[in-house]
């Protein structure tokens, strides 16, 4: 800047404007190569590399950092039990109940209906107890047996120890693969289940306080099933049921430990003289001292419907 532009500037406050350039604008052509100016996409090969390693270290570092943040919150974690759980958490100190057959096919289903006089119909829910309880023998040698004096309170102390094996011969009389779980019969057979839950045993009822529902079945160390119809004609409904075994769930195979080959102890409810053609709403409660039962959020109980039908099967035309 010449001396006389300066002292007017100073005195003005105001630069005076810069001669215009004779370059041409920069076509698009130019944009991607100037040979001229010796650039790409506006880059010379030196700002290129330059930003091109900035990147390198940047992303590298975020990278080193994401995984040293992922490696520490992970070292916190038991793989067996989970961060929160019990009271005052979602899981919660309540087991909820559930059952089987159900079908993944229709996921949103509790009905159990089919037809009599049509083997297709309930093939599919013998098929789903069949491989329900196929478990229980694929794991064996993973468990052990347990007399009525053992439990699976070890689980909890020694990470070595077996879980007891659960034995399904309690179902042998009635509701055995055999007669395809009563379901050929008209006398479907139905799984009862609590939820997993960490470290949960059943509570004995005192003997005084025993439920009149359960009353004459109940057995100490147990925990009791009973179903019934949902409303007073499903009661009128429902007919006999019979429990397998009469006590319900035993509770030695209590409480529940992450380990390798645990075998989830059930009950099998069966119904054994459901009416024909109607639809029957069933609802099944567990009782021990520490399972609430609560109707809003089904807590302690599980809700399904059993249609047996006998009616000759509609030919589809082709």
């Amino acid at each position: 800047m010449k001396k006389a532009d300066e002292n007017a500037t100073l005195m003005n406050g105001v630069e005076t404007a810069a001669p215009a350039r004779d370059e041409a604008p920069e076509t698009f052509r130019e944009f991607l190569y100037n040979k001229k100016n010796g650039t790409v996409l506006g880059r010379t090969a030196k700002s290129w590399v330059q930003i091109v390693v900035f990147y390198i270290i940047f992303y590298a570092l975020l990278a080193a950092f994401w995984l040293a943040c992922l490696t520490i919150f992970l070292r916190t974690l038991d793989p067996k039990v989970p961060r929160f759980y019990g009271k005052g958490t979602i899981i919660g100190v309540n087991p909820g109940v559930g059952y089987q057959p159900w079908l993944k096919e229709r996921p949103d289903s509790t009905l159990i209906q089919y037809n009599l006089q049509d083997q297709s119909t309930y093939k599919a829910y013998v098929e789903q107890v069949k491989g329900y309880l196929s478990k229980y023998d694929s794991n064996a040698t993973e468990t052990r047996e347990c007399g009525s004096g053992d439990s699976n309170d070890d689980l909890e102390q020694n990470p070595d120890a077996l879980p007891c094996r659960f034995d399904l011969s309690v179902f042998d009389k009635g509701c055995s693969e055999k007669n395809e779980y009563g379901f050929k019969s008209g006398k479907p057979c139905v799984i009862i289940s609590l939820n997993r839950l960490i470290g949960w045993r059943p509570t004995d009822f005192p003997a005084n306080s025993v439920p009149e529902e359960v009353k004459e079945r109940y057995k100490p160390g147990s925990i009791a099933i009973n179903c019934r119809g949902a409303t007073n004609v499903d009661q009128e409904h429902i007919g006999k049921v019979i429990y397998m075994p009469s006590s319900g769930i035993d509770g030695r195979y209590y409480p529940y430990v992450f380990t390798k080959g645990y075998q989830q102890p059930i009950a099998m409810v069966k119904f054994d003289s459901i009416p024909r053609n109607k639809l029957v709403i069933v609802e099944c409660r567990a009782y021990a001292l520490n399972i609430e039962h609560d109707i809003s959020s089904r807590l302690g109980m599980v809700y399904f419907e059993v249609m047996v039908e006998d009616k000759k099967p509609v030919k589809k035309e082709l």
